[in-house]
């Protein structure tokens, strides 16, 4: 009875170890507490459940200002009845301060779990707007292009393209003299050579006797319709024979009776080994062949000699082959022309440049003035000396004088003003900047940029130097970006201004304005 008592106790004692369930563990850890705004933080999640439990996670995001880089894969390990499960993120913040970072809901067997909160220290990133010294913006620097050593690389694909050429055109040269030595061989030649050519001495199978008449009638045959013009090779023997002995009866063909008998015997000689597959032996094949060389000398001979409407017509026809070759050379001459133009323009694009190589071959207005003969003037009653692609006209005649060439609607446009000094009023650099602007905005300029250098002539007078850019919209509307010069001198009593504006996107033109600056001269000086 005690012994039933005591198992009874076990069994009870066993069951509520097998049912019951311990408190599930959740922990969090992070690699570092302090970091700097954007760098990373490694945050690792770890769960401790039995192997019956139910796990769920609402996560969609971490509480701000935290952000999510990345994150790994669950890592499940099972020990006894519990799974240990891992997850690690990557997080970073990009907000300085003090934050708490907790993993969202945890949910297990549909009871709410939290992870514990770790403080994160955000810091801010020092911005040093002090102790470093700052300088102005630097003026874009003009760099010839270097051309040294470009034309190597061209040159030997050029060669290899040429030696290409040459070889393929050799090429074509000697298979088409083979191609014309064999056009100009007669008919007869042509014809008796492919005879000889035949082997007759090791025919032994039915099949190459076949081969051998087949060629051998075909080759007669052909020489038949291009001497004689007579539909031969789709003729059956009984309708070439026919066809011959027609010719004969109207005087077209002087052929005996023995060789269009002679010719009909090897024809049904072939029509045997043809279709009823008989071996005559080499013997006969021999004797055919030489059979059918006669037949071809004799058709030659009985050939009658051609009038002289044929000879005309014959003549006509070579000189008809004379143009048409000629006509030939001319096209291959034209097209290797054309090939090269073609492959020059690709070249001197690869190497200059489309504008440059446009504004060469085509042409172009602007580079027309700066590359002609300059005219060079003084002008007003303070004479100012300038070089220009022609002479300014005097558009105002007051005790202000004023020249001009060209318009703000051409790619360049040179104004030269002139007017007495005021030796009690000094110089101002500021009322010359916002006359300048007030000038150029009664003239429709938008968008005016401007800045103040010294300019030095070659003898060394110093003058005032504005230069900029501003938008112009033409009549029709098109906005064109425009550059702008404006040199004041104070000379010979006067004041002198020389400006000049051009086209942005023109070099030439910017050339122009260039070489107007340095030609600028004062006589007397």
């Amino acid at each position: 009875m005690d012994k039933i008592k005591i198992l009874i106790v076990m069994l009870i004692c066993f069951n509520s170890n097998l049912f019951s369930q311990n408190e599930p563990v959740v922990l969090s850890k992070v690699d570092t507490t302090s970091i700097k705004v954007g760098e990373q933080i490694n945050y690792q999640l770890s769960l401790t459940v039995d192997t019956i439990s139910l796990v769920a996670l609402e996560f969609s995001k971490f509480n701000l200002p935290f952000e999510l880089i990345n994150e790994d894969e669950w890592d499940t390990v099972r020990f006894e009845n519990k799974f240990n499960i891992k997850k690690n993120f990557s997080l970073t913040s990009f907000d300085p301060g003090t934050f708490s970072l907790k993993f969202p809901k945890i949910i297990i067997n549909d009871v709410l779990f939290y992870s514990d909160s770790i403080l994160i220290d955000v810091l801010n990133v020092k911005v040093d707007t002090v102790s470093k010294k700052f300088f102005d913006i630097k003026n874009i620097i003009e760099v010839n292009k270097n051309n040294e050593g470009w034309w190597k690389n061209y040159l030997i694909i050029c060669i290899v393209i040429f030696m290409f050429i040459l070889f393929w055109k050799l090429y074509k040269r000697v298979l088409n003299s083979k191609l014309e030595k064999e056009k100009i061989q007669p008919p007869l030649e042509r014809a008796i050579n492919a005879l000889h050519l035949l082997e007759s001495s090791n025919l032994k199978e039915q099949l190459e006797y076949k081969l051998y008449y087949s060629k051998l009638t075909e080759i007669v045959k052909s020489f038949l319709e291009e001497e004689v013009s007579l539909d031969a090779i789709e003729s059956t023997t009984d309708e070439l024979i026919n066809k011959l002995e027609l010719l004969k009866d109207a005087g077209k063909l002087s052929l005996s009776n023995e060789t269009i008998n002679n010719f009909k015997g090897v024809l049904k000689t072939a029509d045997l080994v043809k279709f009823a597959k008989s071996n005559p032996g080499n013997e006969i094949a021999f004797s055919d062949k030489k059979v059918l060389e006669n037949v071809l000398l004799d058709t030659k001979e009985a050939i009658p000699a051609p009038s002289e409407e044929e000879l005309l017509k014959n003549k006509e026809y070579l000189e008809q082959i004379k143009n048409q070759k000629k006509n030939r050379l001319i096209k291959l001459f034209f097209g290797i022309s054309s090939g090269l133009i073609l492959v020059s323009l690709i070249f001197s694009i690869m190497i200059f440049g489309w504008q440059d190589v446009k504004d060469n071959v085509i042409g172009n207005s602007t580079k027309k003035l700066l590359t002609q003969d300059w005219t060079v003037s003084t002008y007003g009653a303070f004479p100012i000396t300038i070089s220009s692609p022609d002479a300014l006209i005097r558009v105002l005649e007051t005790e202000n004088q004023k020249f001009e060439w060209g318009s703000l609607s051409s790619s360049i446009n040179i104004i030269i003003n002139i007017k007495p000094s005021d030796k009690e009023k000094k110089t101002d650099p500021q009322q010359l900047m916002d006359d300048l602007i007030f000038s150029l905005k009664e003239i429709g300029a938008e968008n005016i940029l401007t800045k103040q250098e010294e300019f030095f002539l070659e003898n060394g007078l110093s003058a005032i130097k504005f230069l900029g850019s501003f938008d112009y919209s033409t009549n029709s509307g098109t906005q064109i970006k425009k550059e702008y010069s404006s040199i004041s001198f104070n000379q010979q009593g006067g004041v002198q201004n020389v400006q000049i504006i051009f086209d942005r996107n023109n070099n030439y033109a910017k050339q122009i304005s260039n070489k107007v600056e340095e030609s600028i001269k004062f006589e007397n000086q």
